[in-house]
């Protein structure tokens, strides 16, 4: 079968299972690659509209009130009065070269404090002054000289946007395929210790084709549910559910064919 037929056979129905059961190990890598892939791809593509969409909300209320000043051989020159503060406790600015202000404002939720040769951006969880938020500083040494309006920004976001999508794209592949792969390799051993007492005993490299292939509905469900940026829900439970009802299901479904000579590798994987 081509790539989407085993897609939709393994989300269809446990018997679909029975023709990937005995198939090499190598060839289940391979098809969970792919799939790992192209959904990867669909949350990666899925995240550019609400990027730009957050993007041009950033300019917008960073333009608002906004005082004037440049970027300078990697310092900001500017002559108005500081610190000047603008925005709200969502999404505040704060400019001051002076030095006065160092650290982020414990009552806005994130913001950006533009300092003489430096910019400081914090995000928290809360508004609640108590807890600590997270901050991150970065130099301006290597910014483009200009005036820093919400144009500037918008290119600059875009420009790093722009170039962030690759290298998350193959993070996430990376990650998934890994932790796919770490999940099957540890069912499989657990259950290969179980089927020792049981007279239609499957092999080590069947029970990881199943368990490598029963991600896919789990993995599909949950790309859906992220695509359409459910709140509220928790997306770790549904993907241990379904992986864990297709999973059973297909080993069940696979013990009732007869069963293959054992491999003299079996109890070595």
């Amino acid at each position: 079968m081509n790539f989407p037929s085993t897609v939709i056979h393994l989300c269809s129905s446990f018997k679909g299972y029975a023709q990937i059961r005995d198939q090499p190990v190598t060839a289940s890598i391979k098809y969970l690659l792919k799939l790992i892939t192209l959904l990867a791809l669909v949350l990666v593509a899925s995240f550019v509209p609400w990027a730009i969409t957050g993007t041009n909300e950033f300019v917008q209320r960073f333009d608002a009130n906004r005082p004037s000043f440049s970027l300078h051989d990697g310092r900001i020159v500017t002559s108005v009065p500081q610190p000047f503060v603008w925005g709200d406790n969502n999404l505040r600015f704060v400019l001051d070269t002076t030095g006065q202000v160092t650290k982020p404002d414990p009552a806005a939720l994130r913001g950006v404090l533009f300092m003489a040769d430096s910019f400081l951006f914090w995000v928290k969880s809360t508004n609640a002054t108590e807890v600590a938020p997270y901050s991150h500083s970065q130099q301006l040494s290597g910014f483009p000289d200009g005036l820093v309006d919400g144009g500037y920004l918008h290119r600059l976001i875009r420009a790093s946007l722009w170039a962030s999508l690759p290298i998350s794209w193959l993070v996430v592949v990376l990650v998934g395929t890994l932790s796919c792969l770490v999940q099957a390799y540890l069912f499989s051993v657990a259950a290969s210790f179980l089927e020792r007492g049981m007279p239609s005993r499957m092999q080590m490299n069947q029970l990881l084709n199943i368990a490598i292939h029963a991600v896919t509905p789990a993995a599909i469900l949950v790309t859906v549910y992220k695509v359409m940026q459910l709140e509220g829900l928790d997306l770790w439970l549904v993907y241990l559910i379904a992986y864990g009802v297709f999973l059973i299901g297909a080993a069940n479904a696979c013990r009732d064919r007869s069963p293959t000579p054992e491999s003299p590798f079996d109890d070595s994987m």
